[in-house]
């Protein structure tokens, strides 16, 4: 994706074109966590119980949420699978 530049100086331009890359790859990471959750909740089993907390977990270590809401996340994940 070609970014138009508003800024001038080099660094800035640099800094705004990997906001635009990292802003992508967040947001694909983010919603692999969701489809995750999602799979798990329309067929509730511990194969997805798994994998949507290990989506979860990641996109806790990479900052993408808090790590107070992944552990919210994961508990109710746990509740609907007991």
């Amino acid at each position: 994706m070609e970014v138009k530049p508003l800024a001038n100086i080099k660094s800035a331009i640099k800094r705004a074109e990997l906001n635009v890359k990292q802003n992508e790859k967040n947001s694909a990471q983010k919603s692999a966590m969701r489809t995750a959750i999602k799979a798990f909740e329309a067929n509730p089993s511990e194969e997805l119980f798994r994998a949507a907390s290990s989506a979860i977990d990641k996109a806790e270590t990479k900052g993408l949420i808090h790590k107070n809401k992944a552990s919210r996340d994961k508990a109710r994940l746990a509740s609907k699978l007991a």
